[in-house]
């Protein structure tokens, strides 16, 4: 990363936006305006994902507007935010901070992805792959890698495979030999048990 180069939390980017649409005020902002404004300002950071071009209306805003509720920066009613007195003197101290600096993009890793990520490292089918055993894979270390076992409904098993494939489109992305090992993982198990995912997921009669 270049020296003049700054990285700031998707909070902190909501932050300024806020502090941005607000004209430097505590005067209050539809929900609506401000997933619009961060998406314009920061569009790789706040995308929906898959869809590059459409901004993200989920958690990426939502849950940082109100974790800086809890903290007394922002005031929130009825989908509208505004910055405290407090919020906007936290803002103002930051946009000094990073004045003259350019603002690079936030790597999109979610908590709930941090988790599955955690997860999946610690497998033994992953252990298996990175040490070049592969073939001893087995489809118990495909359940064990997915968080589900073979008596798992239909449902279920398909809402997990979902869930890490969505994890998966997520790290790949991130310079991480780990990362990269997992996604090669993944892609080694949705090959090696295709069958097994059709014998899963078909619509019982």
């Amino acid at each position: 990363m270049h020296e003049q180069d700054v990285k700031l939390s998707r909070g902190e980017k909501i932050l300024i936006v806020l502090y941005e649409l607000s004209g430097k005020s505590g005067k209050s902002i539809r929900y609506e305006d401000i997933v619009v404004k961060a998406f314009k300002k920061f569009p790789q950071d706040f995308h929906l994902k898959g869809y590059p071009e459409y901004p993200e209306s989920g958690d990426l805003v939502h849950k940082p507007l109100y974790d800086y509720k809890k903290k007394g920066l922002v005031v929130a009613g009825q989908k509208m935010f505004a910055l405290t007195p407090k919020g906007l003197v936290a803002v103002e101290k930051l946009i000094s901070l990073i004045d003259g600096l350019n603002v690079v993009n936030t790597e999109r890793f979610s908590r709930d992805i941090e988790k599955e990520v955690s997860r999946a490292v610690k497998t033994q089918g992953f252990a298996l792959f990175v040490d070049g055993e592969a073939d001893k894979i087995i489809d118990t270390d495909y359940f064990n890698y997915l968080g589900t076992t073979v008596r798992t409904p239909r449902n279920e098993f398909i809402g997990r495979m979902k869930t890490m494939k969505d994890v998966i489109a997520v790290v790949v992305d991130i310079d991480n030999p780990k990362y990269m090992k997992l996604a090669e993982y993944h892609s080694f198990l949705e090959k090696k048990f295709s069958d097994l995912v059709a014998l899963k997921t078909e619509i019982k009669k």
